[in-house]
């Protein structure tokens, strides 16, 4: 459940009139913030981590998010907080991703976090933190280009990254389909293999991805008369398109390190898709003075305008039921058969 934040601006007064029936019940921890950025940028998302951990209160919170303030109050107009509840037991410790947008024609250049808490127990009863925590942010300056931090090295074996590359969430978990203008991350495994490198060395490598609206994969060739001239034109147009569709690609990043094969490590970089639809993506890793990609991951990746509450992270939460898209991507319903061959017809797809 995307949770948006709260803004508290005068309240003192209206809590003397709440009746004691109406009452909230307290619990007791502590929180910190992690990952806070230097500058937040005014043109790109910037996610920061709330760290928390409460030592007296019910057994657990089926939901627990942060309470918001901004101050000065006449900004926040101009900043969003994205965030989405977590589950939390008593004694464990959650983290709660926050993303920070800008309208960049806001003239502040800090702004200041109150934050407390609020849970639900699966009872329904609701408690709120008996603290607050605080934090400032600066924002950064106006006319910044792309001053965010791009990516983020992760130590080899921190993350389970079965593939490759794959997509997260901010909670990282890994998924297919992606919400639009929402962020997600695209993780990368940096594990250039020995014989591309001399002995003992250490070369400058690259790693990156690339995303483009359509589908541009090539099919490969298929029937009873398919000739051994159609597979070679086939293979060719496929290491065409390996080394050139990053390159042409509306939306494509890529970033550079010092790798060894004795030192592998994974990458995390951020990425917000705007527009609902059908992509192609690649994942690339290519060493830097060279024109030929050594390893490419291509496929579909699809983005929903939002997602359905039907889902558990996509799939459908009756397993008898699948998954639909609508076929101008706004919408994702979870459908018996029947209903799925009679919308299907009207222009609907299988979602997986």
């Amino acid at each position: 459940m995307k949770t948006r934040f709260f803004v508290i601006i005068g309240i003192g007064g209206l809590l003397i009139l709440i009746p004691a029936a109406f009452a909230v019940e307290s619990f007791s921890g502590t929180s910190s913030f992690e990952n806070v950025p230097s500058e937040v940028s005014r043109h790109f998302p910037t996610t920061f981590d709330i760290k928390l951990q409460y030592t007296v209160g019910p057994w657990g919170f089926g939901e627990l998010a942060p309470v918001i303030e901004i101050t000065p109050a006449s900004a926040a107009s101009y900043i969003s907080l994205d965030f989405e509840p977590i589950p939390l037991y008593r004694n464990s410790v959650g983290r709660i991703p926050v993303t920070v947008t800008v309208d960049p024609v806001t003239e502040h250049e800090k702004i200041f976090l109150t934050v407390s808490f609020e849970g639900h127990t699966s009872q329904g009863i609701s408690f709120r933190s008996g603290w607050t925590d605080s934090l400032i942010l600066s924002l950064g300056p106006r006319d910044e280009i792309s001053r965010q931090v791009d990516y983020e090295k992760i130590s080899w074996g921190e993350l389970d990254v079965k593939n490759d590359a794959s997509i997260f969430t901010k909670n990282m978990v890994s998924r297919s389909l992606v919400q639009a203008g929402e962020q997600f991350f695209v993780v990368q495994k940096v594990d250039f293999r020995d014989d591309n490198f001399a002995a003992n060395s250490t070369f400058s490598a690259v790693v990156g991805y690339a995303f483009d609206k359509g589908d541009k994969m090539i099919p490969f060739p298929k029937g009873e008369n398919v000739t051994d001239a159609q597979h070679q034109e086939f293979a060719e147009d496929q290491r065409k398109l390996n080394n050139e569709f990053y390159q042409n690609s509306k939306f494509a990043k890529s970033f550079e390190f010092k790798v060894t094969t004795e030192k592998p490590f994974l990458v995390k970089s951020p990425f917000v898709l705007q527009d609902p639809g059908k992509y192609t993506h690649q994942f690339y890793k290519k060493l830097k003075n060279s024109t030929t990609v050594l390893e490419s991951n291509m496929g579909g990746t699809t983005v929903v305008e939002k997602f359905s509450k039907v889902l558990s992270g996509t799939e459908c939460k009756n397993e008898n039921h699948r998954m639909l898209i609508k076929h101008d991507y706004s919408t994702v319903v979870c459908v018996t058969g029947d209903t799925a061959r009679t919308l299907m017809e009207r222009g609907w797809s299988l979602g997986k």
